[in-house]
Parts: structure tokens; sequence; C-alpha cells
């Protein structure tokens, strides 16, 4: 069963039917790829900070 009934859809219709759709794939895709690429910078920040953290005296500001 077709989703559009009557004449079949030409170019452009077919392209504003499926732009949103496929817009929003693209944005999740990315957004998931971005995320997914900042774990290592993340753990690297982490492991810095906890680096500082041990070599500060205890006389400097406190950190932890």
């Amino acid at each position: 069963m077709p989703e559009h009934p009557g004449p079949p859809l030409t170019a452009r219709e077919m392209v504003r039917a499926h732009a949103y759709p496929m817009l929003a794939a693209v944005g999740t895709t990315a957004l998931v790829v971005i995320a997914i690429c900042l774990i290592p910078i993340a753990r690297h920040a982490q492991h810095m900070n906890q680096c500082v953290s041990r070599q500060l005296p205890t006389w400097c500001i406190d950190v932890r």
C-alpha cells in the first residue's frame, strides 16, 4: 500500500518529504560522534587534574 495516494511524487516533493528526517538523522549522528570523540579528552583532563591535585602542597589553594 503506497504512502501517498494519487500520482507519484516529483523529485522536489520527494526532497521536501524526506529533508527533515534526513537532517535530523545527520544531526543526531554528528552529536553522537562528537560526544564519543570528547571522551579521551575528558579522561586526559581528569588525569591531569588528579596529577595536579597530588602535587600541590597543603598550604596551597585546596582544590580537592
